[in-house]
C-alpha cells in the first residue's frame, strides 16, 4: 500500500484583524519540504506525522511524507498570499507523490484566510478535484476544529486529539494511520451543537469534558463504529457552520444517529455549568504576596496567543507595576511590542509598552534573538521564535518585550532569554491550558484573568455577527441547539 502524507497546522482568530504572513511559518514556525527533510524533522519533534509513520512503516507500507508546516503561533486570518503559498506547496508536494492508495492529511481544522472561512475544507477539496485523488483520504484534526460538511464530504475517515492540553500528537497520528490501513467503506455522522465552551473548562482528565470523552469512547464500542471525535470548537471565529461538534466515522450500516444525538444533548445540557476560572485582580494580588511550593501561573486568557490573540496586552504589567518592590520574588511577564522593543534596544530607560501604553522604566538585562525548542509535555521538540527580544528588569518584575508572538506555555520560552521560570514567584503565560503540560503544573497554581485581547472568555463582548449570535452564551436558548448531518 502506497500512502502520501502532509501536515499543515494553523489556528485562526478572526477577531484578530492582523493577517498572518508566510513568515509566521517559514521564519517563526516550521516549513519542511521533501521526504528526507520531513523524516529528519519527525525524528526530533513530537507530531502527528511521526505517529502515522511509526504505524505505517511497521505495517510495511510505502510511505511518502512530503510536507510539514506549522505556525509559530495562532493568529488572525491567513493573508491571501500566505494561503496561496501554503496551498500551492501542499498540492505540489502531494502531486509529486501520486498516484497513491491513501492520502493522510494532518490539519488543524480552525484555519481561516482572507476570502476563505474553511481553509481545511478548501485544501481537501483541492486534493480531490485539482489533484484528482479518488483513493482513501484520512484526516486528523485538532480538538478545537470547526467541523464543516465540506471537510466530511471529502474525507473518508477522521480522528482528532483527545487531550486538553494537547499531549497526544503522536497517538493521534497513530489512529489516523490505522484508519488509513482500513480499506472498508465509511459514512461520517456530524452532530453540531450551538454552543461556545470556555477552553479553561475542557480538561481531558477531570470534570465535565473528561466525562464527555468517556462517553465518546463508549460509543466507539458500537458495531461498525471506527472513531468518535469531539470538538469543543476554537470559539473566536465569526465564520459559517460555527459550533461545537461530535463526528463519528463508521460503516455505512452502523446505527449511530440516535446515540450521537443523545451525547450531543447531554453535552448541551451542561452549558450553564461551564466555568471560565477567571479571578479578580484583588484575589490574584493577595495570592502573589506569598510564595507557593512552585511558581504561580498568571494566565492571561483574553490575550492568549494560543487562541490567536496578538499578545500585545500589558494588563499584568499595569496591575503589578505598583507592587514591583513589594512582591516576594521575581515575576516574569511578556508583551509583544515591536516599538517598545526597539526603544529599549536603542538605550531608552523609560517608554510605553503594550496596547495600554503603560510606562515602564528599568534596566535592559537581555537583548537578542529569542529562539527556543519546547521541552515540556506539549509540542515537545518543536522550535519557535519570538524574533528580536529584550528583557527589562524593574524591581521584581522581568518584562520580556518581543517583536512577535509565539506559543508561550513552556519554560524554554523564558529560559531562552536568560530567565529562570522554575525559581520565580510567578510566570505569565498567554495560554489557556497549555501551561499545565508545558510546566507540568497543577490547576491550583493557575491565576486566570481577563483583560484586553481578541481571545476573551467573555464571548458576549466579541462582535459576532449573523447566525453566530444564535450560539450559547450569546443566545441563552438557541432555536436549534442540535443539528445532525450524514455523508452519503
Amino acid at each position: 500500500m502506497k500512502i502520501a502524507l502532509a501536515q499543515f497546522i494553523f489556528e485562526s482568530n478572526t477577531f484578530n484583524s492582523v493577517p498572518a504572513a508566510l513568515e509566521l511559518f517559514t521564519q517563526r514556525g516550521t516549513w519542511v519540504v521533501g521526504e528526507p527533510a520531513v523524516r529528519a524533522w519527525c525524528a526530533t519533534a513530537d507530531s502527528q506525522m511521526a505517529g502515522s509513520l511509526a504505524v505505517l512503516d511497521a505495517a510495511g507500507c510505502e510511505t511518502h511524507p512530503v510536507f510539514v508546516t506549522k505556525c509559530g503561533t495562532p493568529a488572525g486570518r491567513l493573508s491571501e498570499a500566505c494561503f496561496a503559498a501554503i496551498r500551492n506547496q501542499l498540492c505540489a508536494s502531494l502531486r509529486a507523490a501520486l498516484p497513491a492508495d491513501v492520502v493522510i492529511m494532518h490539519l488543524h481544522g480552525a484555519a481561516c484566510a482572507l476570502g476563505e472561512d474553511d481553509v481545511e475544507g478548501a485544501l481537501l477539496e483541492a486534493v480531490r478535484r485539482e489533484l484528482g485523488f479518488d483513493g482513501r483520504l484520512v484526516l486528523s484534526l485538532d480538538l478545537h476544529a470547526n467541523i464543516t460538511q465540506r471537510m466530511l464530504t471529502h474525507a473518508d475517515a477522521i480522528t482528532a486529539y483527545r487531550t486538553m492540553p494537547h499531549t497526544d500528537f503522536h497517538a493521534t497520528g497513530e489512529r489516523a494511520a490505522r484508519l488509513a490501513l482500513d480499506s472498508g467503506p465509511t459514512r461520517r455522522t456530524l452532530a453540531k451543537i450551538a454552543v461556545l465552551i470556555p477552553p479553561t473548562d475542557t480538561h481531558d482528565a477531570t470534570g465535565r469534558f473528561a466525562a464527555i470523552l468517556g462517553e465518546a469512547r463508549h460509543l466507539e464500542q458500537l458495531p461498525g463504529v471506527l472513531d468518535v471525535s469531539v470538538f469543543p470548537v476554537q470559539p473566536w471565529m465569526d465564520v459559517e457552520e460555527m459550533g461545537t461538534s461530535i463526528v463519528v466515522t463508521g460503516r455505512p450500516d452502523a446505527v449511530v444517529r440516535a446515540p450521537v444525538e443523545e451525547l450531543a444533548r447531554h453535552w448541551y445540557a451542561q452549558r450553564v455549568e461551564w466555568q471560565t476560572g477567571l479571578q479578580s485582580w484583588e484575589k490574584i494580588i493577595a495570592t502573589l504576596r506569598r510564595r507557593g511550593a512552585r511558581p504561580w501561573m498568571l494566565v492571561d486568557t483574553a490575550d492568549a496567543t494560543t487562541g490567536g490573540a496578538e499578545g500585545t496586552s500589558a494588563e499584568a504589567v499595569v496591575r503589578l507595576w505598583p507592587l514591583r518592590h513589594e512582591l516576594p520574588g521575581d515575576v516574569l511577564l511578556w508583551v509583544v511590542d515591536p516599538v517598545a522593543r526597539a526603544a529599549a534596544e536603542r538605550g531608552a530607560r523609560s517608554f510605553p509598552v503594550g496596547s495600554q501604553h503603560a510606562t515602564v522604566a528599568g534596566e535592559v538585562i537581555f537583548k537578542g534573538e529569542a529562539n527556543f525548542r519546547a521541552r515540556g509535555r506539549a509540542y515537545t521538540g518543536m522550535e519557535f521564535s519570538l524574533g528580536p527580544t529584550v528583557v527589562v528588569a524593574a524591581g521584581c518584575l522581568r518584562i520580556v518585550i518581543s517583536e512577535g508572538g509565539a506559543l508561550c506555555a513552556d519554560p524554554a520560552f523564558y529560559e531562552c532569554v536568560g530567565l529562570q521560570p522554575e525559581q520565580a514567584l510567578a510566570v505569565q503565560v498567554k495560554s489557556f491550558m497549555g501551561w499545565r503540560a508545558g510546566y507540568d503544573a497543577p490547576a491550583e497554581v493557575g491565576l486566570a484573568f481577563d483583560g484586553p485581547g481578541a481571545a476573551s472568555l467573555n464571548f458576549a463582548r466579541l462582535p459576532f455577527t449573523g447566525p453566530r449570535r444564535e450560539l450559547f452564551p450569546l443566545n441563552p436558548a438557541p432555536a436549534e441547539p442540535i443539528s445532525l448531518w450524514q455523508s452519503n
